[in-house]
């Protein structure tokens, strides 16, 4: 006789849910041989309609005592099997099979081993999300305290990993809840005397959904917190790209040159570099920051001494570091612009900072350090794309917006 594998669609410790969907299939003519949480494997049976099931706990046995075996095959049931190591199946194919449990509260009662197999289940499910979650707080704590403001940059600096993770997260704790609850709370109301309300049995994912699900998830997180840092790019010439960036040059109106153009040797330190360093986050597959160091090419002492007041004895040496996000949640630009200047600012240096109103740009928010000329900070966004600048030179920012918004075109 052909057999017939099924997905089991009824959690666990949906118990009446479980039994009402296995007499549901034995009015299609199937009987199960074995069931469990991911699979059932049925029978083909012509008599199978009409056929009642019911789920008794375990206690921890393997099987049933043989005296309840030899009493219920007197009253016309038969053991199927165990499931799930928590239940033992009967089946009663006659009509006129007298009811196994008539007594509410005895069968409440004969729950109380389940009952507190689950509250224990429960409690050990709750102290683990506790303190995935604590962990979790625990790193915006401490992000808050270096810097409120860089706190939403913790989901580009781990790639996205608190968006992969906290939906997924809450969603299996949520399922694991109510799972929990079918069971408690149908033995406490048989507990009590009281007839269970009737309803469908609750439906769960099928198991070849739920798995890849969970593997697709764990592999992300995998390659998330072990390949990337080993596989993250290295800074590349600047010459070599060919994505959306705005020129350092564009801002200066003296013609400037790169170290090796002045001196024709490589600089000795990143100072001198041009460079673009790709990076990825769920939120901006599209993330790189590009660096730029020119120098005038006019005489001075100094290679790599930046001077705002023109002093002679020092070469102008203006620098720009730009970062370009396109991001998958426009609703996040104004947040990410904010978070990502407070990265940019230097500690030791107060800062203010306004925001202005541009044409064709959702926002512009320009800071500059209190008391110092060298540091000024821009952001731009247009769209889901956002633009945030350092810049250390003699220009004002605000007079070069139009330069700016160049790096958030399409």
């Amino acid at each position: 006789m052909k057999s017939v594998l099924k997905t089991t669609p009824v959690p666990p410790y949906d118990l009446l849910g479980l039994e009402r969907w296995l007499e549901e299939q034995a009015n299609q003519g199937l009987l199960p041989e074995w069931v469990n949480r991911e699979f059932t494997q049925f029978r083909r049976d012509e008599g199978a309609p009409g056929a009642r099931f019911r789920l008794e706990a375990s206690n921890g046995r393997e099987a049933p005592e043989s005296e309840r075996l030899e009493l219920y095959q007197e009253s016309g049931w038969q053991y199927v099997d165990t499931v799930c190591g928590i239940y033992f199946l009967f089946c009663a194919l006659s009509p006129d099979s007298v009811e196994l449990h008539t007594d509410l509260a005895t069968r409440g009662v004969s729950l109380e081993w389940l009952a507190g197999r689950v509250k224990k289940a429960r409690r050990k499910n709750r102290i683990w999300h506790l303190f995935v979650l604590g962990i979790l707080a625990l790193g915006g704590i401490l992000v808050w305290q270096i810097d409120p403001r860089r706190v939403p940059l913790m989901l580009l600096d781990l790639a996205g990993l608190p968006l992969l993770l906290l939906p997924p997260f809450f969603w299996g704790w949520r399922r694991e809840e109510r799972e929990y609850h079918l069971l408690l709370d149908l033995q406490s109301t048989l507990e009590l005397g009281l007839t269970p309300k009737p309803g469908r049995p609750r439906r769960c994912l099928p198991f070849w959904i739920d798995i890849p699900l969970a593997g697709l998830t764990t592999l992300l997180c995998i390659w998330v917190i072990f390949a990337q840092p080993f596989t993250h790019p290295k800074p590349t010439p600047l010459e070599n790209f060919s994505g959306t960036y705005v020129s350092l040059q564009q801002l200066e109106p003296e013609p400037l040159a790169t170290f090796e153009e002045l001196f024709g040797e490589e600089p000795s330190h990143d100072w001198g570099d041009n460079t673009v360093t790709r990076k990825f986050s769920l939120l901006s597959p599209s993330y790189y920051r590009v660096d730029q160091n020119l120098f005038s090419r006019k005489d001075g002492i100094s290679k790599n001494t930046f001077s705002s007041s023109g002093d002679e004895r020092y070469r102008y040496s203006p620098s720009l570091e730009g970062v370009y996000f396109r991001l998958t949640i426009p609703a996040l630009a104004r947040t990410i612009a904010l978070s990502q200047m407070a990265e940019l600012e230097a500690v030791n240096l107060t800062w203010h900072c306004e925001e202005l109103e541009y044409p064709g740009l959702d926002f512009v928010f320009l800071a500059r350090s209190v008391g110092d000329d060298i540091g000024k900070i821009a952001a731009v966004a247009k769209g889901g794309r956002v633009a945030v600048f350092r810049y250390s030179g003699r220009e004002d920012l605000a007079g070069h917006l139009d330069v700016l918004a160049e790096g958030v075109k399409p």
